[in-house]
């Protein structure tokens, strides 16, 4: 009687276990339903709508919104926009397709109340109404990190290039994107309208449960013809529905054929046939044995997959060691300087806040990423920071290295600013600068000449505090980067005055050492021949990035797959 109650109990929270696993997956599907009626509704809405009501349609949201381009440039009338005229007898304003996310025809609505952005996407009011043409620029709105719907909680994963389309009005409009911004909710006049440009740009919150900033993917109008001839590329394979479903239907068929096989050898067991009887015993037993085998295998596999993933994580608390880095005999190196220079990307609006997979991914491309835009090495023996200079304020190259601040600053002239990202728990990147003293020697390099800088200032500032970035009639090194977690408004700041420069062709040995340059043979341009990152190394750290940023992924099929054979087990027993 204990036991049938015990296995009941077991049995009982099996299923209130896998029912709390599939809740986010049926409440997105009975979202999704209840969007489909809408869009069946808006598209016979839009079946039966006649070219005049079309027509005036589209004259009013060209009205509403050369208003909403003359407002923003300040010359707008201050007569109120009908902006609830516009589709007035529709629920639905529009719908949207994201082919790299699987999003097809996702409606969105007028205006972002709590209400309608509960039940699907919302139109920001204060921007254009997306039926294109210039001088435009829609923003359309969606939660993230919902637990029973997905919306735009995947957007993050979209890389520049993907397509979106929008459709309204019987209108397909091709988007492209071109760029991904984090600003903070009161910073509207970064979704302003771009002069002489068609524009849509897609907003959530990020990062998804914190919600501190907002994301921005932005993408500007392309033809439709050229939009649906792109290659498509999934960004969202691994997603929650799909790991579960995978983890829960290979338990499920497991569990069908041995529970046949069980019955079968139950039934053969009951026959009268002693030598069939003792037969199928024994496969029985081997069968209660297999499971138990099963049972350790998957139990030595989850261990494995834990400890190399503990491996992976160890390998991303420092950062990449990439040896020493020929200059040349004529410093031939130091020429490939100012074409990287000139083609960084130095605009801070892409900055965006980052995660360990992030980081694992970055690691990926370092050998390339470093040949692309490495224009220097930063040095710090005291706190053992070793890391490539790189040009342009990229999120690649801010989770690389040190990424130079401004196009037209000079290592060794006024205010030499660098940047990266803050890594919490690791200590890769700048992360140890905060256990700088005065007096510390940093070192560095533009594969010309090599600068001794000696840190003056270690401390906290607020993101507000831009005067540490101005240029200055002094030589000095700046180096920046987050105090604190996701979210923070505060920097940490590492400031030094140029004490000593020497060339690198009168350079002594020791003085090479300290920035590990060589000058034994001509150089190509590759400051990095061989990729430090090891396949094995970056295999671990994409294990432990993928459990750090979404234990639910990696946990939930290992937690199945062990539990499976001990229901099994009970059922058998």
């Amino acid at each position: 009687m204990k036991t049938s109650f015990l296995r009941i109990f077991a049995i009982l929270m099996i299923l209130i276990g896998i029912c709390a696993l599939l809740y986010p997956i049926v409440g997105n599907y009975l979202a999704n339903r209840d969007r489909s009626e809408a869009i069946d509704q808006y598209n016979k809405e839009m079946k039966h709508m006649t070219k005049k009501e079309r027509d005036k349609n589209i004259e009013l949201a060209e009205r509403y919104n050369q208003a909403i381009y003359d407002r923003q440039q300040g010359n707008g009338s201050q007569i109120p926009i009908d902006y609830n005229g516009f589709l007035a007898n529709q629920n639905v304003m529009g719908t949207i397709d994201i082919p790299a996310l699987k999003i097809s025809a996702l409606p969105f609505y007028h205006g972002t109340s709590y209400k309608t952005l509960d039940k699907g996407l919302g139109h920001f009011e204060p921007s254009s109404i997306p039926i294109g043409g210039k001088n435009t620029r829609s923003v359309i709105t969606g939660h993230s990190g919902m637990k029973n719907q997905v919306l735009f909680s995947e957007v993050r994963n979209l890389k520049e290039g993907d397509i979106f389309f929008i459709n309204i009005l019987g209108e397909k409009l091709a988007y492209e994107i071109e760029s991904f911004e984090e600003v903070l909710p009161s910073e509207v006049d970064r979704v302003a309208i771009e002069k002489g440009k068609d524009m849509v740009t897609l907003l959530t919150c990020t990062p998804p449960g914190i919600n501190t900033y907002r994301l921005l993917v932005n993408g500007h109008r392309i033809p439709y013809n050229e939009a649906v001839k792109k290659k498509v590329v999934r960004r969202n394979l691994l997603s929650y529905q799909v790991i579960v479903l995978a983890s829960l239907s290979f338990c499920l068929v497991l569990f069908i054929i041995l529970w046949l096989l069980y019955r079968h050898y139950r039934k053969q067991i009951a026959t009268e046939n002693k030598k069939l009887v003792r037969r199928y015993r024994k496969k029985l037993n081997r069968l209660v044995k297999v499971i138990k085998l099963l049972f350790v295998g998957l139990l030595i596999a989850m261990v494995g997959v834990l400890c190399y993933a503990i491996y992976g994580f160890t390998q991303m608390q420092q950062n990449a060691e990439f040896g020493e880095i020929n200059v040349g005999e004529q410093q031939e190196l130091y020429t490939y300087n100012a074409d990287k220079i000139l083609k960084g990307n130095y605009d801070e609006r892409q900055i965006r806040s980052v995660n360990v997979a992030d980081y694992s991914e970055a690691l990926g491309s370092f050998q390339k990423n470093v040949n692309e835009w490495g224009i220097g090495r930063l040095v710090i023996p005291s706190v053992s920071i070793d890391i490539p200079i790189l040009s342009g304020l990229s999120n690649t190259n801010l989770l690389n290295g040190a990424a130079s601040y401004r196009q037209d600053q000079e290592l060794g002239k006024d205010n030499y600013v660098l940047m990266s990202h803050n890594l919490v728990g690791a200590s890769a990147l700048l992360t140890a600068i905060d256990q700088l003293k005065k007096g510390d020697k940093m070192y560095a390099t533009d594969f010309k000449t090599i600068y001794t800088f000696e840190v003056t200032d270690n401390k906290v500032i607020k993101e507000t505090d831009v005067d540490v970035i101005k240029k200055t009639p002094s030589e000095q090194l700046t180096l920046l980067r987050c105090e604190g977690d996701i979210g923070t408004k505060y920097r940490r700041l590492v400031q030094g005055k140029l004490t000593k420069e020497v060339l690198v062709k009168e350079a002594t040995n020791q003085e090479l050492d300290q920035v590990r340059v060589t000058k034994n043979s001509q150089s190509d341009g590759t400051m990095i021949p061989d990729n430090p990152i090891t396949y094995k190394s970056q295999f671990g750290m994409n294990l432990a990035s993928s459990i750090l940023s979404d234990p639910v992924q990696t946990v939930v099929p290992l937690f199945l797959l062990l539990l499976f054979p001990i229901i099994i087990l009970g059922l058998l027993r």
